[in-house]
């Protein structure tokens, strides 16, 4: 058991070099840990009954136990196809520092107490089902939320940035928060969007990295990701005479390297994002 103990810590702590941890909206030092996972499409609902009734009772036991705040689990729905580097995310959220450290350094529980002998044959066959491609930690920087939402958004679209050289970060920051949080703030009480976020990536460092900062939109409705045009509305409503500008430097200060969407399929949470 102490072998099979080691190798269910292996299958979260894999791919360490290349982690990735986002920060619920709104919190700062909340970090999400993001795995990237490719699923052949034979094997999809082997996959998916896996994660809901096997690694979605172990999550809910480390939860139960304290040491760990929420799990989602996402379908990438754009870009989608057989030469996409992966299918799904799973998502694994810590309130703070001492709960991420622990992700790397202690699983939290005893499986063999919490799963029955076929669901631990089950886990087991987890790489044989799906390729865990890399993973990467972030912490939130700044976030929306709709008020009093008593459910969880569906969609979100996730845009990865990086700064443009001799562009500083807190530049950046400051762009984001003074000429676009207040057009995400009035679709949020439109009721067109569910809520926004700012995150930076912590994990893995570098210069050499594709991408630093994402900013991420949730939504209720499909049809809302695509109404771009109400952005551009109310931008030019709430800037006025300043909009022209203010995009220009937005341009100036990233590049908007990929869109990207996904659809929420499941999840434990103890706050909506």
């Amino acid at each position: 058991m102490k072998n099979n103990y080691r190798f269910f810590r292996s299958v979260l702590l894999i791919a360490f070099l290349s982690l990735f941890a986002l920060s619920l909206i709104g919190q700062n030092n909340r970090y999400y840990v993001l795995q990237y996972l490719k699923v052949p499409p034979v094997q999809e609902n082997e996959y998916l009954q896996l994660e809901m009734d096997v690694w979605k009772k172990m999550h809910q036991a480390r939860i139960d136990a304290g040491v760990l705040d929420g799990w989602h689990l996402y379908r990438v729905i754009s870009p989608q196809g057989t030469q996409t580097d992966y299918d799904f995310i799973t998502v694994l959220i810590y309130n703070n520092p001492e709960k991420l450290a622990g992700h790397f350094e202690n699983y939290g529980v005893d499986y063999t107490q919490v799963l029955s002998s076929d669901e631990i044959a089950a886990a087991l066959k987890t790489p044989e089902i799906r390729d865990l491609v890399y993973e990467e930690v972030w912490q939130t920087i700044d976030g929306l939320q709709a008020p009093d939402s008593d459910q969880m958004f569906r969609f979100q679209r996730f845009n990865a940035m990086k700064t443009n050289p001799n562009q500083d970060d807190q530049n950046y920051v400051s762009i984001e928060q003074n000429y676009w949080k207040p057009v995400h703030q009035q679709r949020i009480k439109m009721g067109s969007m569910y809520g926004w976020g700012l995150y930076q990536m912590i994990i893995p460092g570098g210069t050499e990295r594709e991408y630093t900062w994402a900013t991420v939109d949730y939504f209720d409705r499909f049809i809302d990701i695509m109404n771009d045009d109400e952005n551009t509305k109310l931008f030019d409503k709430i800037h006025r005479k300043n909009a022209v500008k203010y995009l220009e430097e937005t341009v100036q200060s990233r590049d908007l390297l990929r869109t990207e969407i996904r659809e929420l399929i499941d999840y434990i949470n103890v706050t909506n994002l």
